[in-house]
């Protein structure tokens, strides 16, 4: 099991770098105002995320002195990634039943099922429309009709929400971690430092969107060519 967490922890750091280099690229898309190009960053850096996500989840399970190595094939021989992660918080949890009471345990597996499902599943399951080539029309699970409120979700895609998802991600991701990790001290030690942290970095972030981010762009823009103008006269003058 150790190789699997070395082999993630080394997909991690990639997706990391490849993320780094597509925000790039839109940043420069943005300022050269290539709106063609808009659509279809955003589908890959949809697909991005949802890699980092499935890849970081793959690193949390394995962590090295947390799960057995029977709890980790629980886990992976759910069906679906949404039923993996279930798992997970189920088995996490059952490590501090003792620990806590029961209205405390429910109130934390609430949350966290609450944020992974906004975050992390629905995202997950937008994405294999994408990767399966369902770029316009999402059709449903069936593959016999079309999914409208699927397209609409896909036709509606933003690069910066998906960009905030990475964020949000790091701390449910941290939140499970710990639980799975150190159930005795660190979990009861962050658990709602991560939750609290979470809010405030969702609450700060609901308004921005594609059309902020081109005017912050934009507007930097002008700021530096406005220096460098300045600095041309000033030049001049002398």
């Amino acid at each position: 099991m150790l190789k699997i967490y070395q082999a993630s922890v080394s997909n991690v750091r990639e997706l990391k770098k490849q993320r780094k280099s597509l925000k790039r690229l839109f940043n420069k898309v943005i300022i050269n105002s290539d709106k063609s190009s808009f659509e279809v960053l955003t589908k890959l850096y949809a697909l991005l995320y949802s890699s980092f996500a499935e890849t970081c989840f793959l690193k949390m399970i394995h962590t090295p002195y947390g799960f057995s190595d029977s709890y980790i094939n629980q886990i992976v021989k759910q069906r679906n990634l949404e039923q993996q992660w279930q798992k997970c918080i189920e088995l996490a949890f059952s490590s501090v039943d003792k620990m806590s009471n029961s209205g405390e345990i429910q109130n934390k597996k609430l949350i966290l099922k609450r944020h992974l499902n906004n975050f992390i599943i629905e995202p997950s399951q937008i994405r294999n429309k994408i990767a399966h080539g369902q770029w316009a029309a999402a059709l449903n699970s069936e593959n016999t009709d079309v999914n409208n409120a699927t397209s609409i979700k896909i036709s509606s895609l933003d690069f910066v929400k998906i960009d905030i998802l990475f964020e949000v991600y790091e701390k449910i991701g941290q939140a499970v971690e710990d639980l799975i990790e150190s159930p005795h001290k660190t979990h009861f030690r962050d658990f709602y430092v991560h939750m609290s942290e979470l809010e405030e970095l969702i609450d700060k972030t609901k308004t921005w969107t594609l059309s902020s981010k081109i005017k912050v762009i934009n507007d930097k823009v002008e700021r530096i060519r406005k220096i460098k103008e300045n600095r041309k006269k000033e030049k001049t003058s002398r």
